[in-house]
């Protein structure tokens, strides 16, 4: 593959530049962060962006290196010079790909070489993968103070630093965290920093309620209202989402969103008189800095877990659709995961697949399920289940006919695995040890043996695929469900 010939270096502003080096200013530069469009059209101009990072992944501002950038095909691109006391932070624009399939840039710096986000070079693509941290914490948060930062930090690290498509500022309301002044600056940053089609806020909040009763909570909102509904003492998710019904259209302008549903004292088994319906919690986050909680034994759990049916697959397999989102759940108000915290798991990240870049799509993407989930790396995944795409559900009319399942995937760092998940179980694994693959599953077990029981779903089977890093990065699709025919 080639590229444009005549990119163009350019910086942030210099008021995202101070907000940079005042709030978090790193050290000499360890690692380098190159991220490209998922999705591009072929000879279609973009940008490349590219930071560089200290060894505790704040942005340098020691940095005197001299960075050579590479095309897929090895050839130079740009050569930046970056200067001491400015944030190591730059753009390249009119990037172009002449040739279609999957790809990466790369750059290196002292002797070690970095790769890109995989990039998929198409024809003339329908729809494209934005990236986006929903579970940000701010200042505002009143929780971990002394590492959080403020709104300026997470909308501008978010969009020039971590170089996120859209970003959620979730700060806590519950236990007296937020009143109305508190409320009218999110809503004002959040819709200051709203950039269609650069970079996209999407209103946020998180909620907490007592085990049993929802757990930890965000709440995903088109538009802001005049103010927040919380209910921690008395009420639950579902008293919540109907206190919102009453400013907002719950068809159409909010959902909640659970999130670390393992954890102890505070889990989320969502039982059946407190689930507000599929409409109004379409997804769970699968993945943030707390851990894994994606089934009871996965590599990376929570450290302290509740007993109960609170997995992600215990959800699922009760019969609640539930797609997957992924976030940091930040306190040190650095999205996308760069930065230490007091957490120690992978960061998580989403992808949402939208024709287009506005608060609207990313909005409608996760709350129709059109959306998968990350750890630590924007690892391209692309799955169909009998041609079906994830987050939607079918007719078995094929009786016990085999199902196909196609994937391609790619990775920036080298996938170890790909696992088709049934119902909660893995049933079929594929080993990789590349940074890209295609494989087509094959499961020709007779589903009349494999259905669950579900009062809202009656019989019902679910696929998802799992892609997974020799470093432990992952991608979760969202499932696909099977209902019998009639």
């Amino acid at each position: 593959m080639s590229s444009s010939p005549l990119p163009r270096v350019l910086q942030p502003s210099s008021f995202a530049q101070r907000v940079l080096a005042n709030e978090a200013p790193g050290g000499p530069p360890s690692t380098v962060v190159l991220v490209a469009p998922t999705i591009v059209g072929v000879d279609e101009p973009f940008v490349l962006r590219i930071s560089l990072a200290d060894d505790q992944g704040y942005p340098s501002v020691e940095s005197a290196d001299c960075l050579c950038v590479r095309s897929p095909s090895g050839r130079s691109i740009a050569d930046i010079s970056f200067r001491p006391g400015r944030p190591a932070v730059v753009a390249i624009e009119d990037v172009r790909l002449t040739e279609t399939g999957l790809c990466r840039f790369e750059a290196d710096l002292n002797g070690v070489t970095f790769h890109s986000n995989p990039v998929c070079c198409q024809g003339s693509p329908s729809e494209r993968i934005y990236w986006g941290d929903p579970h940000v914490h701010t200042v505002l948060s009143d929780c971990h103070a002394i590492r959080c930062r403020s709104l300026n930090f997470c909308y501008t690290a978010a969009r020039h630093f971590a170089a996120l498509d859209w970003a959620s500022a979730a700060d806590h309301v519950s236990n007296g965290r937020c009143e109305l002044a508190r409320w009218k600056e999110e809503r004002a940053a959040s819709d200051a920093y709203n950039d269609p089609p650069s970079f996209v806020t999407l209103p946020a909040y998180e909620a907490s309620f007592k085990g049993g009763k929802g757990g930890d909570n965000n709440i995903y909102m088109s538009r802001w209202p005049d103010m927040f509904v919380d209910d921690y003492d008395e009420g639950s998710v579902k008293t919540v989402c109907e206190g919102l019904a009453k400013s907002l259209d719950p068809g159409d302008e909010f959902f909640a969103v659970p999130h670390h549903t393992t954890r102890t004292g505070k889990h989320g088994e969502i039982p059946d008189d407190i689930y507000p319906g599929e409409q109004l919690m379409p997804v769970v986050e699968i993945h943030s800095k707390w851990g894994t909680s994606e089934y009871r034994g996965n590599p990376t759990p929570l450290q302290k877990v509740h007993p109960g049916p609170s997995y992600v697959v215990d959800l699922l397999n009760r019969g609640l659709r539930l797609g997957f989102v992924g976030g940091t759940d930040t306190h040190s108000t650095m999205p996308a995961g760069f930065g230490d915290d007091h957490l120690g798991s992978l960061p998580g990240i989403t992808a949402v697949r939208v024709p287009g870049l506005t608060r609207r799509n990313v909005f409608d993407a996760i709350r129709q399920r059109n959306c998968y989930a990350a750890a630590l790396e924007r690892i391209y995944l692309d799955v169909d289940v009998d041609g079906t795409r994830p987050g939607r559900s079918i007719a078995n009319t094929a009786g016990d006919a085999p199902r196909r399942i196609n994937v391609v995937t790619a990775a920036q760092s080298t996938i170890k695995s790909i696992d088709l998940i049934r119902n909660g179980e893995t049933v079929q694994s594929t080993p990789v040890n590349d940074w890209s693959a295609e494989v087509g599953f094959v499961d020709d077990t007779p589903l009349a043996d494999h259905w669950l029981p579900s009062p809202a779903l009656g019989r019902f089977a679910y696929y998802y695929v799992r892609v997974t890093c020799h470093n432990l990065a992952r991608a979760w699709s969202s499932p696909v469900w099977l209902l019998p025919a009639g």
